[in-house]
């Protein structure tokens, strides 16, 4: 594992921990508080600091990338972004037949998931 690796995957484990911790003591401390709205507002969107810290990692890190590794990333990215895209779009087409509503909040892991299986696929083409 080169150093700019070694750097993410160290940046990442912070970034995850981080997150868990912030999102377990926000959700702990709104459960038995009452507070108004707006203080509400800011705890609950304390855990962006570390899905921050994550996106500074992952930009940082695809710098150290060469055009290859890059083409692949940016292959992957556009195969999730037309995939969830299209895929939420459709969905709001069915809930409007009645279909469950579809939270906002699992639409970034699924980019995220999708982008990390299109990897795979996008990887073949360049063997």
């Amino acid at each position: 594992m080169n150093a700019a690796a070694k750097k993410y995957t160290r940046d990442l484990i912070i970034a995850f921990s981080v997150y868990a911790a912030v999102l377990f003591s926000v959700n702990t401390f709104i459960s038995g508080a009452e507070l108004p709205q707006w203080q509400q507002a800011l705890l609950v969107l304390l855990p962006m600091i570390p899905v921050l810290m994550f996106a500074r990692a992952v930009f940082i890190f695809s710098r150290a990338w060469d055009e290859l590794q890059y083409r692949k990333a940016m292959d992957a990215t556009l195969v999730a972004f037309v995939l969830v895209g299209f895929g939420t779009f459709a969905y709001g087409f069915l809930e409007g037949v009645g279909f469950p509503a579809l939270d906002t909040i699992w639409i970034l892991p699924l980019l995220l998931g999708v982008q990390g299986l299109a990897q795979i696929f996008v990887a073949r083409k360049y063997q």
